[in-house]
């Protein structure tokens, strides 16, 4: 098993991929995932981008994708606008193997914490950092501190955090190494990083970075659907860089 694994993305709007990939424009998000799944993904994040940003929601699309990703041996990461109990509800019955409590529900730390409490490793919290602060997309004002949040993320028992410096998100300027590290040596929970990926040294700094770190993921989106990269070449070039590593002494965090 890797120490890092990693999630393609399917951004759904309007019941359809957001991005589609380069030189298929007419793919269809179940077409995106099986070929996900053929060159080796075990699982896929799926966000509903209409319901992140308050204009609808992708439900039932969200939840065919989920049962078609495990028909295809994927487990699925539900996440976009997951902020109150009943969107949680939904991202949960749809059979995901974990839902993705979004930045701005931090604004409601009772909702936070009885989610965590509730349903335990499913939960997993997105930290969107600006600065010193968690400040979601999309939102004028930050929801916090930064180390405050993660003190209460550790307090409450948070498992996992999907960390994405909001600059970097979609711009392919690379991943906030300098963050995640910052992060990992302030919380026990795992890390999956997120946003600005862009090319297949920034995969291989990432599982180097989690071979001493508590990186445990990366979501990778559009680099893959511009085909900077194939899926089965960034699972190379973490299996190549785990392969170096492998006879070198452990530096990673447990």
């Amino acid at each position: 098993m890797p120490q890092i694994e990693l999630l393609p993305a399917l951004d759904i709007a309007d019941g359809a991929l957001a991005r589609a990939p380069y030189g298929n424009e007419s793919a269809r998000p179940l077409d995106v995932a099986r070929s996900f799944a053929h060159d080796g993904a075990t699982w896929l994040h799926l966000a509903d981008l209409d319901r992140a940003f308050g204009s609808g929601t992708n439900d039932h699309q969200l939840a065919a994708l989920v049962r078609e990703a495990h028909v295809l041996g994927m487990r699925t990461q539900y996440s976009g606008g997951i902020d109150n109990a009943a969107a949680l509800t939904t991202a949960l019955d749809s059979g995901c193997s974990r839902a993705n409590i979004s930045a701005a529900a931090l604004a409601d730390r009772h909702f936070v914490h009885r989610a965590i409490k509730a349903h335990g490793e499913r939960i997993a919290v997105c930290v969107d950092v600006r600065g010193d602060c968690v400040h979601p997309r999309g939102r004028k004002s930050p929801v916090g501190d930064l180390d405050e949040i993660l003190a209460f993320l550790t307090d409450a028992g948070c498992v996992r955090l999907i960390v994405t410096e909001i600059e970097r998100d979609g711009a392919l300027v690379g991943p906030p190494l300098a963050l995640l590290e910052r992060i990992s040596s302030v919380t026990p929970a795992d890390i999956i990083a997120s946003g600005g990926i862009a090319s297949l040294d920034d995969i291989g700094s990432l599982a180097q970075l989690a071979a001493r770190t508590r990186v445990r993921g990366a979501v990778v989106g559009r680099a893959l659907l511009e085909a900077r990269f194939s899926f089965s070449q960034a699972l190379a070039r973490v299996r190549d860089v785990e392969a170096t590593d492998a006879g070198q002494p452990s530096e990673r965090t447990t």
